[in-house]
């Protein structure tokens, strides 16, 4: 494979503005030339003690991770970007999965990949610089791995190109109206797909400046886009509902651009956002099987309660038993595009099952509006069948949403020998309400069919969530078991 497409597109930025800020962390401020310089040193350093065709990348997010990231594909190898908060067991099977033998990783962070028989190679030895050398090329066409099998089972790595990532972030750029000086806060972890696509390469590969924050803190997330200007923000719902509560004060104005993704965007947090910070949320909708952006509202064709319309060069079908259905019919999103991945890495039967003469199955539901919006039902393994009807789970939480002092609501589906199932809905309350179930099973009333109303409603605290802040529905049907 020739040389990196996506290190030789920051060098382009680097060329273009060699002073500007690529990346700020805190106090440290590092220029294009500067990250040019560390990955250099990172790509030497890697390419004369990495073993492998394929290394682990076990970096938090920070300047490191990138300038790291960016040696390891200059050096030639392909990059399996382990999750932080993977537990010891789990890295041990990502890194069996890909077949490490190197893993690029900080000293203190090494002692959690004992399990994983891998040698550790601390990125704080490597050089700021190195003699300027060619960018070698690449044995494998994936540029990096990424997982996606959640917490059980056998982890699934995502082999993405150059292309998939560089044209994904292309098409966000289009369909955003995304400048080529904007500052994005990364907020995401960059081992997803969101974070790496959309808040690491696409200001990186525009001449954009990248702020990290050690954690989502909300006092200190609006202290930053502040004292930094933040233009753009990438961020999951729960975080923007954070905010929302947050009574720090501090200046937003420089925000232009809020997407919103990785799962449902209630018209609460929504609502609430836009009320106190007088910005929309936008939301999208992507999988890390296409790069992982699909379709996403933009500033100039926004319409809520939907995922807005597919980027520039990706298409999207709905379709069931393979016939493509039209507008306003409920069928599974299938995606055809540069942005859908190489396939699975060393999994080809999973990988035949997922990409079907080249269109990816998503596995989720939606339907097209008349203008083209798409809007996401849910999950197909969601679909839950009642005294036979189907019903979605996430038309209800809606329904539920709309009731004064709820906070947001999820509902499951639990097993049921006379219907199949049950649907039981866990709410939270806002800050200072009290909500009782039957005040919520009378206002249901007002908003549901009989068949889809919830057979119980439990009161949370908070919502148990995964480690990419989605709620975590898993965790709550076993309490409902």
């Amino acid at each position: 494979m020739p040389e990196s497409a996506i290190v030789a597109a920051v060098g382009r930025s680097a060329a273009h503005v060699p002073e500007r800020p690529a990346l700020i962390a805190g106090e440290i401020v590092v220029p294009y030339a500067e990250l040019e310089r560390r990955a250099a040193g990172a790509a030497a350093h890697i390419a004369e003690k990495a073993r492998g065709d394929i290394v682990g990348l076990f970096l938090p997010n920070g300047p490191a991770f990138v300038w790291t990231l960016l040696g390891a594909l200059r050096a030639g190898k392909t990059v399996a970007v382990l999750p932080t908060l993977a537990p010891p067991p789990l890295l041990a099977l990502m890194a069996a999965e890909a077949g490490l033998q190197t893993v690029l990783t900080a000293g203190e962070l090494a002692p959690r990949l004992a399990d994983a028989k891998v040698a550790p190679l601390p990125v704080e030895q490597f050089p700021a610089g190195a003699p300027e050398r060619a960018p070698v090329n690449r044995p494998l066409e994936a540029g990096v791995l990424l997982y996606t099998s959640g917490t059980t089972g056998r982890p699934k790595a995502v082999a993405l190109s150059d292309q998939n990532v560089l044209t994904n972030a292309d098409g966000c750029r289009v369909a955003a109206g995304f400048g080529n000086d904007e500052v994005m806060l990364a907020i995401l972890p960059l081992f997803h797909a969101y974070g790496l696509t959309v808040t690491l390469f696409l200001p990186l590969v525009t001449g954009g400046t990248v702020v990290f924050l050690d954690r989502f803190a909300p006092r200190a997330v609006l202290q930053t886009i502040e004292q930094r200007r933040v233009s753009v923000m990438v961020a999951v719902p729960s975080q923007y509902r954070l905010l929302t509560r947050e009574p720090t004060q501090a200046d937003t104005r420089s925000l232009w651009l809020c997407i919103s993704g990785a799962e449902r965007l209630s018209e609460i947090v929504a609502q609430d956002f836009e009320a106190r910070f007088h910005q929309p949320i936008l939301q999208g909708y992507g999988a890390t099987e296409a790069a992982p952006v699909v379709s996403m509202n933009s500033p100039t064709a926004h319409r809520p309660h939907t995922v807005g319309r597919p980027l520039p060069d990706v298409t999207v079908t709905l379709r069931e038993d393979g016939r493509a259905l039209p507008a306003g019919e409920i069928g599974e999103v299938c995606v055809e595009g540069p942005n859908v991945m190489l396939g699975y890495h060393n999994q080809p039967q999973a990988t035949a099952e997922k990409i079907v003469n080249g269109v990816l199955r998503t596995g989720d539901r939606g339907f097209f509006d008349p203008d083209g919006f798409l809007h996401i039902a849910g999950r197909t393994d969601d679909l839950l069948k009642v005294a036979g009807e189907k019903i979605y789970p996430s038309e209800v939480e809606r329904a539920i949403e709309q009731v004064a002092g709820v906070e947001e609501a999820a509902v499951v589906g639990v097993p049921d020998e006379v219907h199949g199932a049950v649907l039981r809905a866990f709410v939270q309350a806002k800050p200072g309400v009290a909500l009782t179930e039957a005040a919520l099973r009378a206002a249901c009333r007002e908003h549901l069919e009989a068949n889809k109303l919830p057979r119980s409603f439990t009161l949370v605290e908070q919502m148990p969530r995964t480690p990419g802040g989605k709620v975590d529905k898993r965790a709550l049907a076993s309490q409902g078991a």
